[in-house]
C-alpha cells in the first residue's frame, strides 16, 4: 500500500513502430484510450502530481484512478488484467508478485521509506520492550510492506503470531479500531501513522534495527508486462510528471505540502513532516547501480527483492523464491531513462 495472503491489494503497430526506428525514421506512439492505475492516498509528492492533473497530461490519456490499500491488492489487480500501472507498491508485495509470474516491471521507484513506516504503539498500551507486545493486538495491511517490516520485528525478537495477534486490515479501518479502543498497536504509514500519533500514539522505533538486519524496504512503481510494452510513450509520461512533481517537492517545499495536504487529507503541516521523513530518489539517481541500474544492467535493488522474497518463503508466505535473474529481468528501466533525460 493477496501477494502475501492470498492474490486478493496491436502487435502490428508494435512491428511498424520497431521497424520505423530501425530505419532512423520517428514512429507514431501509439496512445491508449485510458490508463487504469492503482494508487495510495499518502502523504508523498504523487499526490501532487495526481492533484495537478500532471499524470493525465504526460500520459496524453485518459486515467481511471482506483485507490488501494495495500500492494497485495495492486498484484491481485494486475494478474487479472485490470490495472496497468502501480504507484506506490511496496517492494515486498514487489517481490511476491514477480516470485508468483505476475506479468509486470518494475519501472520506477518513489522512494527509500526508511523511519516513514514504523511501528505506532498506543501510550496507554505501556509498550516499552519487545516483552510488552505479547498478548497485544497490532494491525497491518497484509501484503505490505508493513507487514513485512512487522514479520521482521518479531522474527528479530523472537516473538511469534502466537505471543501476538496480528490483524489485517487496511489503513482506513486502522484509524477507524483505534479510534474505538480495539487495537494497541499498528504497523502502518501516513496519514494513517500520522493520524494514530494525534490520538494517543507514540513511535515505537524499529527501523535501523530492521534495516541493518536486510529488512530495506522501498515504494515502487509497476507496469503491466504488455501494457509497457504497447505503450511505452505513455509510461514515460508517468514517470515524467512523477518526476515534475519530485522537483516541486525538492523546490517549493511549503507549496508541495499544501497541495499534498489537501489531496490527503491533512494539514500542511502534517504532510510536510511525513514526507520530511522518507528518503525520495531522483529519477536518474534509481538509474545508478545502487538502486534499479540502467536499461538492461540490473541494480542492487534487484538483491534486495531477491532477499525479501527469500523471506516471505521462510515465512511461508509464498511457496518459493526464484532465481536472482527473474529480479533482473523483472526490472525495465528503459521508460525510466527516457523520462530522467
Amino acid at each position: 500500500m493477496t501477494g502475501l495472503h492470498q492474490l486478493d491489494r496491436r502487435g502490428f503497430i508494435l512491428a511498424a513502430g520497431a521497424g520505423a526506428l530501425a530505419l532512423g525514421r520517428p514512429a507514431r506512439a501509439a496512445v491508449p484510450d485510458v490508463i487504469n492505475i492503482a494508487f495510495f492516498v499518502e502523504t508523498k509528492p504523487t499526490m501532487i502530481a495526481k492533484g495537478n492533473g500532471w499524470f493525465q497530461d504526460e500520459a496524453k490519456a485518459k486515467l481511471n484512478w482506483t485507490e488501494v490499500g495495500s500492494g497485495a491488492e495492486i498484484n491481485t489487480a494486475i494478474a487479472a488484467g485490470s490495472v496497468d500501472i502501480g504507484i506506490g507498491i511496496g517492494s515486498s508485495p514487489t517481490a511476491a508478485g514477480l516470485s508468483q509470474g505476475i506479468p509486470y516491471k518494475l519501472i520506477g521507484m518513489l522512494d527509500n521509506i526508511g523511519p516513514a513506516e514504523e511501528m505506532t504503539v498506543r501510550k496507554a498500551a505501556n509498550i516499552k520492550s519487545p516483552a510488552d507486545f505479547k498478548g497485544k493486538k497490532v494491525a497491518t495491511p497484509f501484503g505490505s510492506t508493513s507487514h513485512f517490516r512487522l514479520l521482521g520485528f518479531l522474527q528479530t525478537n523472537h516473538l511469534t503470531q502466537a505471543d501476538v495477534t496480528v490483524l489485517d486490515m487496511r489503513p482506513d479501518a486502522i484509524v477507524a479500531a483505534w479510534s474505538r479502543g480495539d487495537i494497541d498497536a499498528a504497523y502502518v504509514w501516513s496519514p494513517a501513522k500520522s493520524k494514530l500519533l494525534a490520538a494517543g500514539g507514540a513511535v515505537y522505533e524499529t527501523y535501523k534495527e530492521l534495516d541493518a538486519a536486510g529488512y530495506v524496504i522501498a515504494d515502487l512503481i509497476v507496469a503491466r508486462t504488455a501494457f509497457l510494452q504497447q505503450y511505452p510513450a505513455a509510461v514515460t509520461g508517468i514517470l515524467s510528471a512523477y518526476g515534475r512533481a519530485l522537483d516541486l517537492w525538492k523546490t517549493q517545499p511549503a507549496e508541495a505540502a499544501k497541495i499534498v495536504g489537501q489531496q490527503a487529507g491533512v494539514s500542511a503541516q502534517v504532510a510536510q513532516s511525513d514526507m520530511e521523513e522518507y528518503d525520495f530518489v531522483p529519477l536518474k539517481t534509481q538509474l545508478s547501480d545502487q538502486w534499479l541500474g540502467e536499461p538492461g544492467k540490473g541494480g542492487k535493488f534487484d538483491e534486495v527483492l531477491k532477499r525479501t522474497a527469500d523471506f516471505l518463503v521462510e515465512q511461508k508466505s509464498i511457496r518459493s523464491a526464484p532465481g536472482p535473474d527473474v529480479f533482473v529481468k523483472g526490472t525495465d528501466t528503459s521508460a525510466l531513462a527516457r523520462a530522467a533525460g
